[in-house]
């Protein structure tokens, strides 16, 4: 029997209507990559990206379009998501400063 293979879902945004999430951050927060992030591709399998423990990220408004997930600005500019949920934690820790409330 052939497995079959599995597809990541996309979702458009277009509003982004959220500034404050369940675990507490805030849109224009600055958190801190507290231990190396190995990026996986759809499969599963690392793509060679690493985001280094250290990193400052900045937190963005979400959507409500898209529950669940906390929106994040990487140094290198390119948006990310990530759960909403309390182990949001285990990989980051809040940094004084913050951008401006609207996180754009």
């Amino acid at each position: 029997m052939k497995k079959k293979k599995c597809r990541p879902e996309w979702k458009l945004i277009t509003e982004y209507d959220v500034t404050s999430y369940k675990c507490g951050l805030v849109a224009g927060d600055r958190v801190r990559v507290r231990k190396d992030i190995v990026v996986r591709d759809w499969r599963g399998k690392p793509t060679g990206k690493v985001h280094r423990a250290g990193e400052v990220w900045i937190v963005l408004r979400g959507s409500s379009d898209d529950p669940g997930v906390v929106w994040l600005r990487q140094p290198d500019g390119r948006s990310h998501t990530w759960d909403d949920k309390p182990e949001i934690w285990n990989w980051f820790e809040r940094v004084s400063g913050h951008e401006d409330r609207h996180g754009t």
